[in-house]
């Protein structure tokens, strides 16, 4: 049976600590938890909200109206070159298990928070690296086909997807597009790697972090989706600054956020990181309505500006 609760306050569950209520909370382990409390908000009538880490959402001040689910599923099965990953267990620990077996190919991921169903979902992505290049396959139940028959007994139905049917695109999935599909867990596989190698690499992109990102305040992560550029000029400029090269056409947002002298720009308890342009960082006592401001602001002036679009990576929550 699972434990609905009444009243939860979701600031604390996210990692940008901010945000109203949830009518309705509950937390779930596996696939009948999950079909269980879907029935619940079937039968409420109400919209349910799937939540992991908590990063990479803003909760409205208002909290939400219906139902937060939070996927708690901490399965954890190393075999040879590959686990097994429930959907609720940190990125982080996948990161630390791999490393210490001598598995390369998520060295990237080493300080990103949040659990493997989100990171799956939105196919995160740091230096280079992305989750989908790791996967192998994710088990998924799909809201509108809860159950089938077996042995002669109602059960739940989980479907599984290998990667090539999971549509991973730039931070997007199959899952990410489509809601009525909510990941479960999923397999990765590894290539062999030089422990001393391995250490190497996340030392240098622990480094990277330390000196680069915002540290010790509420965040949500990159804010905005890095965009694609058709002006020729401006992907030259930011080669030229940076001394990187584009990819895709794409330009960073936080060097496009810079580029309009925003670093440091606060609204209320909400501030542009002065460490990193694409950081929206809670000062400690930022509501939801001053981070709504300022993002709207920082794709305004970026619009206006430079002529570029920015999309929010974050997810709106109550809106």
């Amino acid at each position: 049976m699972i434990n609905i609760q009444e009243n939860i306050i979701l600031a604390p569950y996210t990692t940008f600590r901010i945000g109203g209520s949830a009518r309705y909370f509950v937390e779930v382990e596996n696939g009948e938890d999950l079909a269980e409390a879907i029935a619940f908000a079937n039968e409420k009538n109400i919209s349910f909200f799937i939540l992991g880490g908590g990063s990479n959402v803003l909760v409205s001040d208002n909290g939400f109206n219906g139902l937060v689910i939070r996927i708690n599923s901490q399965l954890f099965l190393p075999h040879n070159f590959s686990i097994g990953c429930g959907a609720g267990l940190s990125l982080a620990k996948v990161v630390r298990e791999s490393m210490e077996r001598e598995f390369s190919g998520l060295e990237w991921a080493i300080g990103i928070p949040g659990t493997i169903g989100g990171a799956i979902r939105g196919n995160a992505g740091a230096f280079g690296g992305e989750i989908a290049k790791a996967i192998k396959a994710v088990n998924f139940i799909d809201t509108e086909d809860l159950y089938e028959e077996l042995g002669g007994k109602k059960a739940v139905k989980i479907q599984t997807f290998a990667k090539e049917l999971c549509e991973f695109g730039y931070r997007t999935s199959i899952f990410k597009q489509n809601k009525n599909l909510i990941i479960l867990s999923a397999s990765f596989v590894f290539d062999k790697g030089s422990k001393l190698e391995v250490e190497k690499i996340t030392q240098g992109i622990i480094e990277k972090r330390r000196s680069n990102y915002p540290q010790g305040v509420g965040s949500a992560g990159s804010f905005f989706i890095n965009p694609v550029v058709s002006n020729l000029e401006l992907i030259k400029k930011f080669e030229e600054d940076s001394g990187a090269k584009s990819r895709e056409s794409k330009i960073p947002a936080g060097w496009l956020i810079n580029e309009v002298d925003l670093r440091g720009k606060k609204m209320g308890g909400a501030m542009i990181s002065e460490e990193h342009a694409n950081f929206i960082v809670n000062t400690g006592s930022a509501k939801a309505e001053d981070v709504v401001m300022l993002a709207s602001f920082v794709k305004q002036q970026v619009r206006d500006k430079l002529g570029v679009e920015l999309r929010e990576e974050v997810q709106y929550v109550g809106f």
